[in-house]
């Protein structure tokens, strides 16, 4: 894992239970949201990660822009800026809103196929997929025409190969293993 992932990953954990204790995930989510898209706009990201701009004059930007913030999502948005993170904070707010679905039993899985589902074949693959693993799905689908037939579907670290194309390379790999 990258060393800026991992510290995203790390400041979103921090924010996130700094959330849960106080029951407001939903007011740090949209915090997160708006430093992301501010320290995300071009100019901006020039100023802050220039470094002839004084710490101090970043710090006023940051004061002014965000200054509608809760008192400890603006003192994130000023940390940032102090330990020149200032890039990680779409990351961040990527990962604290994971954090949350995962608490509340949300999970994203992305469905691969080889011609567009119907509304109908959405539902029943979510559905299923629900049963599956307990939890609720959100699904996002694409389609893949060298799938042939099926579906490959990945959840997390999962991958669940349902496809044509992965019953045929199964089915090889039996066979040249049956005659060796």
């Amino acid at each position: 894992m990258p060393a800026t992932e991992l510290a995203a990953k790390r400041y979103a954990q921090a924010a996130f239970e700094l959330a849960a204790q106080a029951g407001n995930l939903a007011e740090w989510s949209g915090a997160l949201d708006e430093i992301a898209s501010f320290m995300g706009d071009d100019e901006v990201r020039r100023v802050l990660e220039n470094t002839r701009v004084a710490q101090e004059a970043k710090q006023q930007l940051i004061e002014a822009a965000l200054a509608d913030l809760a008192p400890l999502p603006l003192n994130l948005a000023r940390l940032l800026v102090r330990k020149a993170r200032t890039n990680l904070a779409g990351e961040i707010a990527a990962e604290f809103k994971r954090l949350a679905e995962e608490r509340e039993g949300v999970v994203h899985a992305r469905a691969l196929t080889a011609v567009e589902l119907s509304g109908d074949e959405r539902e029943s693959l979510a559905r299923r997929l629900r049963e599956q693993t307990g939890r609720q799905i959100v699904l996002e689908t694409a389609v893949e025409p060298g799938l042939v037939g099926g579906v490959v579907v990945q959840i997390g670290d999962r991958l669940i190969d349902a496809s044509t194309r992965g019953r045929l390379a199964a089915l090889r790999k039996t066979l040249a293993e049956s005659m060796a």
